[in-house]
């Protein structure tokens, strides 16, 4: 996957492009880009955004992925563009007319592929009513892809982040049709864990996160192995802790990963997060942790 951006533009070659958020790419994200290549002769192409719309008009609102890990999985998709809009004031004024002019004349969108209730532009004046109208003027072909019900519920992002702020990693990974993960570049910490005996590869991870904060089993990914791990997603309340962490305690390896691209799987919640009263007690706790990471991915 080739990353591009104005200075590419014009693009000579013909493309099947989609749109959006793409939080999560979960199943029916999937559904899309598994359309958006099949025409050999068009590459394919996702534009999505930066900052997230939602997070732009609501500080409130909360990602399931960042962008480290999007780039990522779009990447592991074999898509063949991933461009990147900047989402700003500016840019959301744009009307509808003129976006769908800079697809065709800048990016060569040749087949657009898009969600149901897909709509773009100031206003939300653009829907799949106003493309189908328009595409003769721009010359497109317009594909819909229709949702996807498991278990009676309609897979969306926003179905996923209300079971992320439960924990539930487990149920969202049937709606992501893989594990919940997160990537990113192992920093050096404070080396708290490896003063108690429990070493952990940490990564910084995105401030908007919907994740629930507190403990879980899972597992560490570096180049194709894993490795099982009790993970800490949190503030570290016991020692006063003021940084947002996402720390994995791999078990039984010592690995230097420092500088390293990880993933970071989540396959279970374990507990919440907690402020004991003493380091004695965190050990403690932490020990039990380890035994009830090692059950869950053990059986």
């Amino acid at each position: 996957m080739i990353i591009i951006n104005d200075k590419n533009l014009p693009i000579s070659y013909k493309t099947a492009c989609t749109i959006g958020t793409f939080d999560g790419i979960h199943k029916a994200h999937k559904k899309i880009i598994q359309e958006l290549k099949k025409n050999k002769d068009l590459k394919s192409l996702v534009i999505t955004f930066e900052p997230s719309p939602k997070l732009f008009f609501s500080k409130d609102k909360c990602l399931i992925t960042d962008l480290e890990t999007k780039k990522y999985i779009l990447g592991k998709l074999e898509i063949d563009y991933l461009y990147i809009i900047k989402f700003n004031s500016q840019f959301m004024k744009t009307k509808a007319e003129d976006f769908l002019k800079f697809l065709v004349e800048k990016l060569n969108c040749k087949k657009l592929v898009i969600g149901y209730d897909w709509k773009f532009g100031n206003n939300k004046e653009g829907d799949i009513h106003f493309l189908n109208r328009k595409k003769d003027l721009f010359q497109y072909e317009i594909k819909i892809i229709n949702p996807i019900i498991e278990e009676d519920i309609r897979i969306s992002s926003t179905k996923i982040r209300e079971l992320l702020k439960i924990g539930k990693v487990d149920t969202v990974k049937k709606f992501l049709g893989r594990n919940y993960f997160l990537r990113g570049k192992v920093v050096e910490g404070d080396k708290l864990g490896r003063r108690l005996g429990f070493p952990t590869v940490n990564i910084i991870p995105d401030k908007n996160l919907c994740l629930k904060k507190g403990v879980y089993a899972g597992f560490v990914e570096y180049k194709n192995y894993i490795y099982m791990a009790v993970i800490n997603y949190g503030f570290r309340p016991t020692v006063n802790g003021e940084k947002l962490l996402l720390e994995a305690h791999i078990l039984d390896e010592n690995l230097n990963l420092y500088n390293q691209y990880i993933n970071i799987h989540f396959l279970k919640f374990i507990r919440e997060e907690k402020k004991f009263f003493s380091i004695d007690e965190l050990v403690n706790q932490i020990k039990l942790d380890i035994i009830k990471a090692k059950n869950i991915l053990n059986s």
